[in-house]
């Protein structure tokens, strides 16, 4: 396996950044209406648990991708460890893959709280991405 430049790991690092904090936002605002909303579903239960696993794992992606692009700056005053940038870098990719697939998840399920039809709507919909988001994304590889 051909190893990854700095260069490239910072590229990767500020475009996840910026869309690990914005998708990071709607997960947190799906999670905060969804609990204001109060029902005895069991669908709501289910979507405050993925938006809570959404909006957490995307903030670790954001938190990640700010590390790496500070420790791989050209002019960092002390030297940094490769296992540290390793780390650093799966978390950003774990991070960012299980958030956005926690954020479909949530919701493909949101149609559930209004309508068995809705529900079968709104689950073939997410699938869709989901399968698109797995069969597109390298994952930084």
């Amino acid at each position: 396996m051909q190893e990854l430049t700095p260069n490239y790991i910072i590229a990767v690092a500020e475009q996840l950044s910026f869309v690990s904090a914005f998708l990071g936002g709607i997960s947190t605002t799906i999670l905060v209406t969804i609990v204001v909303f109060t029902s005895p579903k069991k669908s709501v239960s289910w979507i405050v648990s993925t938006s809570t696993l959404a909006a957490c794992s995307l903030l670790i992606a954001v938190v990640a991708s700010w590390r790496l692009t500070i420790l791989l700056h050209p002019e960092i005053p002390i030297t940094v460890n490769e296992s540290v940038i390793m780390i650093l870098w799966a978390g950003m990719l774990i991070g960012y893959g299980l958030g956005f697939l926690s954020l479909l998840v949530s919701i493909g399920l949101s149609g559930w709280m209004r309508s068995k039809k809705s529900g079968i709507i709104t689950t073939c919909i997410a699938s869709v991405a989901v399968v698109f988001f797995v069969v597109a994304t390298p994952f930084g590889l």
